[in-house]
């Protein structure tokens, strides 16, 4: 098994000082029959900003970067090897939006054209969540912290919750 815990490394550099440490990250990368619309969606709706996006002959995008706060997504339009979750009729991935404002975000996605499966509501766990399906097949669970509580506290409200 590969030990990915201790992957921030301090190189010293030619100067005798620290240089950036290297690490091991997980990005998403969704496949979307319509990636510059996706694009547009996101920017619009999430405030996500646009980082690398490179096309192939077809002028398909092959990869785009971005930046969703403080975390990042790939996106490349489908093609013969990678079907996008429409065509697949949905994806099993659920993105979870961790914000401050669940209800704005919530708006901003169906403004945009998304769906509600789950209203935004709270929950016996301490959130405030809906969850919103994109016009791409994705969906996303809009989460905002409500009340801080120990996980012995979440496990026995779900407990007795869904008992």
């Amino acid at each position: 098994m590969i030990d990915f815990s201790n992957r921030l490394e301090q190189l010293v550099g030619d100067d005798g000082g620290m240089t950036t440490a290297r690490r091991t990250t997980v990005t998403a990368r969704l496949v979307i029959d319509g990636a510059d619309r996706a694009i547009a969606y996101y920017q619009q709706a999430l405030g996500a900003e646009l980082g690398e996006r490179f096309t192939g002959p077809d002028g398909k995008v092959v990869h785009a970067e971005l930046t969703i706060g403080a975390t990042k997504i790939a996106i490349k339009d489908e093609d013969g090897v990678d079907p996008s979750a429409t065509t697949l009729g949905g994806s099993a991935i659920i993105l979870q939006l961790d914000v401050d404002d669940a209800d704005a975000v919530g708006k901003a996605l169906v403004d945009g054209g998304g769906t509600v499966i789950f209203v935004i509501g709270d929950t016996t766990y301490g959130y405030r969540q809906g969850r919103i399906a994109d016009p791409f097949g994705f969906h996303w669970l809009v989460s905002q912290q409500i009340e801080e509580l120990s996980d012995d506290e979440v496990q026995t409200r779900l407990d007795v919750g869904l008992a």
